[in-house]
This record gives C-alpha cells, sequence and structure tokens, in this order.
C-alpha cells in the first residue's frame, strides 16, 4: 500500500472534536484530591518560526525553509477502571513533516491491539546544480556534454509506515503476539554511471519501494521452562525495475539501462527459549532456519548468455541455519559462570551459471560466472566472576570466533578462506566506598587464519602468456577484515556519588591494534589507536533547580601504506579527532513557572597527511572541519491548573570546510554544493490543554 496524499490536519476542528468527546475537566474534578493519580490527556496547539532556511536543521524534520511552521500535538488516556480497559491515542508533530500516530486499546493481561502511523523525510543536505532532467523517475535525460546548470534541486526520500499489532493472553502460560507492518520510501537519491575517471555523469537513483514485515509469536511460560515459536517474514518490492536513460556520452551509452535492486523476499522459522534447571541454574536456547530468496525478472536491454537469458531471473537463494545454547550457573556464593556457543550457516544456494562471456580473456579479473557466497560463523563464550576480599569483583573470559567463506575462483584481491580470533578478557571491579565504585579492564584479541590464497587470473595463474601482470603486483595487501592481528584495549570506569545532589561518572578507554604484513613491502593498513574519553555529571542545586554537564573526546588513528606504481610507494596517517560537550539546566522558579536550557557543541577533524616513502613527494589532502553548536531554551507558564503556556527558543549553527564534492563535477556538467555556513534560530509558542 502506498500513500501518495500529504496528510494535513486542521487544528482547530481536531481540538474541538477532542473536547466534545472527552469533555473539559470541570470545577470539581479540579478539586478532586485524585487529580494527580488519576490518568491524564493533553492537547498542544502551537505555531513556530524559523529564521532562515536551513539545509542541516531539517534534515530529518523538514523544517528547512524559512518561515511558519505548525505545532500540534496530542496525548489521550482512558481507563475503565472497572475492567482495566485502557485507551491511549499518541500524535506526535502532527503538522510536521515527520510526523507520528499510535492507537492502542488494551486490557491489562488478557489482550491489546495497536495502529500506528509515522513519516520521516531526508533531505539530501547538498544542493544539486544540474541539466540532468527527469529526477525522481526512472527516466533521465543527460545532456551529451558538459551543459550549463539549470534550477539548483534539493533531493528528497521519505518513508511512510503503517504497522499494527495484536496480543492475547490464552491462559495456562501461553500468550500470542502478531506484529505486521509496511513501509513506503519514495523520492530520488544520488547515484550516477561512470568508467573509471575517463567520465563519470550524474544519473539519480529513482525510489519507490514498498518494505513488508509479519511476525508472529506464540510463547510459553512456566516456572521452569520458557518457549517462543516465532515466524518473522519479508517482503521487498521495488517499482522501478530499471533506469533508463537518454543522451549522456558516447563512452557511458552501453550502461543503459542500469538494473535497480531487484524484489526479494525472506521467511524465518525460530525456536527460542530458556530453562531454570535450579534456582542457581539456567540454560538458554534458540534454532532458526531462514530462507531468503530473490527470483525478479531479469531488466530487458541487457546482454545474457543464453542459458541465462532463457532462465528469465538469478533464482537467488541463501538459506542460515543458526543454532545457539547458553547456561548461566552459581556453584558457589560468590562464583558466577556463563557458558554461550553460537553457529550460523549461510549457504549460497544460487545455481551457478554462465553469465557472460563479454570481455573475458585470460587476463581478467572475472570469468562470466556466478559467484557464491557462503559463510560459517562459530562463536564461543566462556567467563567467570568471582567475588574477591575487600569488597573486589574478579571477572575473566574468553571469546572465540571462527569464520569460513567461500574461496572465489578468480581472484583479484587477496584471500583466505578461514579466520579465527580469540580473544582474553580480564576485569577487576571494586567499591572503594559507600560512594565510588571502580573497575579496570584488559581484553587481548588475536586473529590469524588459514593461508592466503594467491591471486588467480581466468587463466587459473598469477601470471599469463598473454598477461601483463607480474606477481610483485598482487598478494601485497591484507583486506582489513582478513589480515591477522593484535588488539589490546584498557579500559577504566569510576562511578562517584560525591554527595546527596553531586554524581560523576567516568569513563576511558583505549585501543591499540596491530596488523602484520604478509610481505616485506608493507604495504596496507600498519597499525592504529583509538581513545575514548567521557565525563558525565549531574547536581541538584536545591529541590527546584537541578544541572546536567557532559564532555566526550573520541581520537581514531590508522597508518597504512601503499603505491600508486611500482616506484612510487606512499604512506598515510588518518586521524579522527572528535570533542563534545552538552551543560543542561531545569528549574521551578514558581509553582507556576518551568524554566530550562541545553546547550551542546562538537567538533569533528578528518585529518590525512600523506606522505611519500621513496621517490617523489606526494601531496597530501586537505584537511576537513566540522563543527555544531546547538542552543535550546524552554519557558512553561502555568495559566490554570489545567492550561499552560509553553515558549521555546533554539538556535542552531553549522560550519564545515568539507571538499569532497566541491572540486567534483561530473561530466554532463552536474556539480553538487552547500552553504559552509548555516545559521538558524526558532521560536515557538505552545498553548497545553490538560485533561482527565
Amino acid at each position: 500500500m502506498t500513500m501518495q496524499k500529504h496528510i494535513s490536519f486542521p487544528l482547530a476542528a481536531i481540538a474541538a472534536a477532542l473536547l466534545a468527546a472527552y469533555g473539559p475537566a470541570s470545577a470539581q474534578q479540579n478539586r478532586d484530591l485524585d487529580w494527580l493519580a488519576a490518568p491524564h490527556s493533553t492537547i498542544s496547539v502551537g505555531a513556530g518560526y524559523l529564521s532562515n532556511d536551513a539545509p542541516r536543521f531539517g534534515l530529518y524534520n523538514g523544517m528547512n525553509e524559512e518561515g511558519a511552521y505548525g505545532l500540534f500535538k496530542v496525548d489521550i488516556n482512558k481507563l475503565d477502571k472497572a475492567d482495566g480497559t485502557w485507551i491511549r491515542f499518541q500524535g506526535n508533530n502532527l503538522e510536521l513533516e515527520n510526523r507520528d500516530l499510535r492507537f492502542s486499546h488494551e486490557r491489562q493481561g488478557d489482550w491489546g491491539y495497536t495502529i500506528d502511523y509515522s513519516k520521516t523525510p531526508r533531505y539530501e543536505p547538498y544542493t544539486v546544480n544540474t541539466a540532468v532532467t527527469g529526477i525522481g523517475t526512472p527516466n533521465l535525460s543527460i545532456p551529451t556534454s558538459a551543459a550549463a546548470v539549470e534550477t539548483p534541486q534539493q533531493l528528497k526520500m521519505k518513508r511512510e509506515a503503517v504497522g499494527m499489532g495484536f496480543t492475547k493472553q490464552l491462559g495456562h502460560g501461553f500468550d500470542l503476539q502478531v506484529r505486521a507492518r509496511s513501509e513506503d520510501k519514495d523520492g530520488a537519491r544520488i547515484f550516477g554511471r561512470g568508467a573509471g575517471t575517463n567520465a563519470f555523469e550524474f544519473a539519480p537513483e529513482p525510489v519507490h519501494s514498498t518494505t513488508r514485515q509479519l511476525e508472529a509469536i506464540l510463547g510459553y511460560a512456566d516456572k521452569k521452562l520458557q518457549v517462543s515459536g516465532i515466524y518473522y517474514g519479508t517482503a521487498y518490492d521495488n517499482h522501478n525495475t530499471a533506469l533508463m536513460l537518454a543522451g549522456g556520452g558516447a563512452l557511458l551509452s552501453s550502461f543503459n539501462p542500469i538494473a535497480l535492486p531487484p524484489d526479494s523476499q525472506s521467511h524465518q522459522l525460530a525456536l527460542d527459549g530458556g530453562y531454570n534447571f535450579s534456582p542457581t541454574t539456567r540454560g538458554t536456547f534458540k534454532l532458526a532456519y531462514t530462507r531468503a530468496t530473490q527470483d525478479d525478472t531479469f531488466i530487458q536491454g541487457v546482454p545474457l548468455a543464453t542459458g541465462i537469458a532463457a532462465n528469465g531471473n538469478l533464482g537467488g537463494r541463501m538459506d542460515t541455519t543458526q543454532l545457539q545454547v547458553g547456561l548461566t550457573a552459581n556453584p558457589l556464593t560468590k562464583l558466577s559462570l556463563l557458558a554461550d556457543l553460537r553457529y550460523e550457516d549461510r549457504e549460497d544456494k544460487t545455481p551457478l551459471r554462465l553469465y557472460t562471456t563479454a570481455g573475458v580473456s585470460p587476463t581478467s579479473t572475472y570469468n562470466g560466472w556466478y559467484e557464491p557466497h557462503s559463510f560459517k560463523t562459530t562463536t564461543g563464550k566462556l567467563e567467570a566472576t568471582y567475588h574477591l576480599p575487600l569488597a573486589m569483583r574478579l571477572t575473566g573470559g574468553i571469546d572465540y570466533v571462527e569464520k569460513d567463506r567461500t574461496a572465489p575462483d578468480i581472484r583479484a584481491v587477496s584471500f583466505r578462506d578461514r579466520t579465527d580470533e580469540t580473544s582474553y578478557r580480564l576485569a577487576i571491579k571494586r567499591t572503594m566506598s559507600e560512594t565510588v565504585t571502580g573497575a579496570v579492564a584488559y581484553i587481548h584479541s588475536d586473529r590469524t587464519g588459514s593461508a592466503f590464497l594467491n591471486n588467480v587470473l581466468n587463466c587459473g595463474a598469477v601470471t599469463c602468456t598473454s598477461g601483463t601482470v607480474t606477481a610483485s603486483a598482487v598478494n601485497l595487501v591484507a583486506p582489513l577484515n582478513l589480515a591477522d592481528r593484535q588488539r589490546d584495549k584498557l579500559r577504566l570506569s569510576v562511578n562517584w556519588q560525591a554527595t546527596e545532589t553531586l554524581s560523576l561518572q567516568f569513563m576511558a578507554d583505549q585501543t591499540w591494534d596491530d596488523y602484520s604484513s604478509r610481505t616485506a613491502d608493507d604495504y596496507g593498513l600498519r597499525d592504529g589507536r583509538s581513545k575514548n574519553y567521557s565525563i558525565d555529571a549531574s547536581y541538584a542545586f536545591n529541590d527546584e533547580w537541578q544541572g546536567t554537564a557532559w564532555f566526550s573526546k573520541n581520537d581514531t588513528l590508522a597508518n597504512r601504506a601503499t603505491r600508486t606504481t611500482p616506484t612510487a610507494p606512499w604512506a598515510s596517517t588518518l586521524l579522527n579527532n572528535a570533542n563534545s560537550l552538552g551543560v543542561g539546566l531545569r528549574g521551578n522558579p514558581t509553582s507556576k513557572l518551568e524554566l530550562g536550557m541545553d546547550l551542546s557543541h562538537s567538533e569533528i577533524a578528518d585529518i590525512y597527511n600523506l606522505r611519500a616513502i621513496s621517490g617523489a613527494p606526494v601531496s597530501s589532502l586537505p584537511d576537513v572541519f566540522t563543527r555544531q553548536s546547538n542552543v535550546k531554551l524552554y519557558a512553561t507558564y502555568a495559566l490554570r491548573k489545567n492550561t499552560r503556556l509553553r515558549f521555546d527558543y533554539a538556535y542552531d549553527r553549522y560550519s564545515t570546510n568539507d571538499w569532497t564534492w566541491s572540486s567534483w563535477v561530473y561530466s554532463d556538467g552536474t556539480y553538487l554544493s552547500q552553504r559552509p555556513y548555516q545559521n538558524v534560530n526558532f521560536f515557538g509558542v505552545t498553548w497545553i490543554y490538560t485533561f482527565q
């Protein structure tokens, strides 16, 4: 189901209807001593004003253009005390693009059902300056050469979802839950077609798809056994099958049409539960089987091998089997144990067929056949915790992960079919006083695996008689997820309740990664490290005023080496530094007035630091800095016991020198841009009415 209409809510009409249905609180109710204990409902109606255009500020709420916006929110709660039946209705941001509604009706301990709706926009923060036409449709027209840019455009995506749920207590320990959801996605996003560095044309992808989900859970529970039988199914339906392009350069004319994500579906059956062997011993288990298929018809206009064209679709199929067993026990008063074993087998059962012979030669890095991707993952965990003297608790653990992969016949990069990683953990936690608790943890991980397989071309060897590839040009870099790695991590945490009014939490951790190399050239990722620090504080000045403050610092570094040609090796030290801080204040200076403030600031730096290892100098890339500051203020004043006015003010400042798009121009003349400085003020006032 695709929702095409824009939903608009007449504020006065809805407010009047709600008041007519439930009635205003009477004078007697206002005097009732049960006022605070009874369920309350609220209606909020107001308006806001945005001072100027703000692409980043309105990224997900649609408030990205200067002007006025409606503010409407409802929260209805009714309880029938005779039988414990609740009726609830919530609606947020009903006059904005990121609105959501939820209705629920339930009888406590018996049955319940829900219906919900949500809409979420996503505006592309970059302005698209292009002469390409047909954006948002599967039929695009591209200039044959660099063309003068027409009116700037802003790409947009929107998600609209409808969900329903039902629960029922069946008696004798059984219960049933059913949930269904349908989500439509519409819009356009950045995409293109290209051939290396020779040409690259702007061809935005049209998005018009529906994703459906269905989940049903039948559960049973008694004092010892808890078990659930689960069905979970998904279906993805892309209403645009292919992108058709007219015009463009001759070099890229063969990239037409371009297939868009095909339809797919999956079904899972699972059994999940636990068993209490004794008051101190519990076991858990899970068994799941999933079949995912992709049998959408191939698009027309793309040359395929004769047998594949006759078959008509991929026949894609992935079967996944999951097994898990776990055990927790307290054999001694001071000792607790945990063991967990998981196994997952993702078996690719897609038929192996020859799809194309075009361009296939002995020196090719492909052979035209479908390449299967099967994975087996085994994960094990053992952990023990013992309470020592001096209020200390010692925890030790071992984690093991083994992954087996299908090795492709043709390998253009280094590959190993098995990796295994073992981690050892040791942590000590101590209560140093009634108000101070601290913990120190150390983790060491070592990842290795099977021998690396040599790269092979279509001739079945590293070099071919008619080729120019040599052994010195391959097998130099181990992919990041396959490389041998040693990782050490140290973490410190402290919780301090300094006084009844002041509490502090501190956390720091540092990680060191060491990637060994299989060659003397030492190419690829060499080593890395990360540092994370955070501190949080809360303080109650008195009964009326409370404050919070926080600070975090995150630094990540990676050293790597590569080469553009056999005689031009170069290295880089990539740094990402992020610092954020914030303060908050809440207060009730009088019985009628409530005040609040939140201030935050963050800075992110990406530093590249490229340099030559030998040979000619290498020019480094410019550093990128991004800063964002935010101020939020609000005040709520009680006009009467059940009527309030709320005033909101927000200031958002965003700045960046991001160059990643500023120097890029598509071969058709399209370029992307954004304002490096964006400042916006928002003012809002809301009338809030509370009733029973």
